[in-house]
């Protein structure tokens, strides 16, 4: 009797252990395969750096792209994926299940942010763009354009990164580090400016950092790409002649937020940029220039002008002489009916 009694006890154990075995097991299935989140809408998570799996569960979950922080660690941990999480910004709807959800994670496929900057583009144009991306802060980026140690870790000869932030499109994602958003750019500096070139500058008697300043005031006068080349010519043609460059940009560079006519108060200027008022190069570069204007200035026209002025629709008018220049001046005033107090052009 006692021994019957024990083999029904032993069954009905094993039984029941088959029975919660099997619920546990369906929970698990049912939990795996239906949707996570208790949400409506797909959210934008942001894993960052550093995060653990648990960190990232209870993220997902005040997000409601998961109802269960714990179950979505445990399927984590079980599945091996724990330490396998990315860092960076997901693109989740609270309709994914689990395993799409810890796909998305371990696969790293995050959501990147194209962004175009302008050639031409300032250090500080640089700095707004990418704050009204969302993908970095300007304060700190501006800082970090003219940090010693930083650019150091850059090898860049310069007391800015002004000019070396290559204007072009660019993917970024919104977990990367500002460093390494403007260290990218520097290095696409670099792959436009290869060594070869290097030392095309360097048979001209330019340093890098010569050219990328010409080049810079190249791109802020020319409009029209095939007048990069005469225009770096009038720069050279005026160097050769200790001549100042009198290019108008450069007496307004260090304007904040400069948007307007330059007239002769800005061209009389005293500051170490304002190639009215001192001769030579600026003090640094004045944008950063695209790869255009670097090939003009290390591949200049053979002409012999050291003027040039609008005409007011993009193209600019040569000239060799003064007088010559004067007239130019004269006719790009009576077409645009400007004052005589603004620029007179280079």
């Amino acid at each position: 009797m006692r021994t019957s009694l024990m083999k029904f006890r032993v069954a009905f154990l094993c039984h029941l252990v088959l029975l919660i075995g099997a619920a546990a097991g369906f929970h698990v299935w049912n939990a795996w395969h239906r949707p996570a989140g208790n949400g409506i809408f797909p959210q934008a998570v942001i894993v960052e750096e550093g995060m653990t799996a648990r960190a990232i569960a209870r993220k997902l979950a005040e997000t409601r792209v998961v109802s269960d922080e714990t179950d979505f660690y445990v399927f984590s941990v079980i599945t091996g994926n724990a330490h396998k999480l990315q860092a960076g910004e997901y693109r989740l709807s609270p309709f994914f299940t689990p395993a799409q959800i810890l796909d998305h994670l371990s696969r790293g496929r995050i959501v990147t942010h194209r962004v175009t900057f302008p050639e031409g583009s300032t250090v500080d144009d640089v700095a707004r763009i990418l704050a009204e991306s969302g993908l970095a802060r300007r304060e700190r980026v501006l800082e970090l354009a003219g940090d010693r140690a930083f650019l150091d870790s850059l090898e860049i000869d310069a007391p800015s990164l002004e000019g070396y932030l290559f204007p072009d499109t660019y993917t970024f994602r919104k977990s990367q580090a500002e460093e390494s958003i403007l260290r990218r750019m520097v290095q696409t500096f670099r792959k436009n400016f290869p060594e070869a070139l290097r030392d095309h500058a360097a048979q001209r008697g330019l340093t890098v950092h010569d050219t990328v300043i010409l080049a810079s005031l190249v791109e802020k006068e020319a409009m029209v790409d095939e007048e990069r080349p005469l225009i770096a010519a009038v720069f050279f043609n005026r160097l050769l002649k200790d001549m100042p460059l009198q290019s108008d940009p450069t007496a307004v560079y260090d304007i904040p937020g400069f948007n307007g006519p330059i007239t002769r108060h800005h061209l009389e200027r005293e500051t170490p940029y304002n190639t009215y008022t001192r001769t030579g190069l600026p003090a640094g570069p004045i944008c950063n220039p695209g790869k255009k204007s670097l090939e003009a200035v290390l591949n200049p026209a053979d002409v012999p002008y050291l003027y040039f002025v609008s005409n007011n629709d993009g193209t600019h008018s040569f000239s060799v002489s003064y007088s010559e220049h004067l007239r130019a001046v004269k006719q790009y005033r009576e077409r645009l009916g400007a004052s005589s107090g603004d620029s007179e052009g280079s």
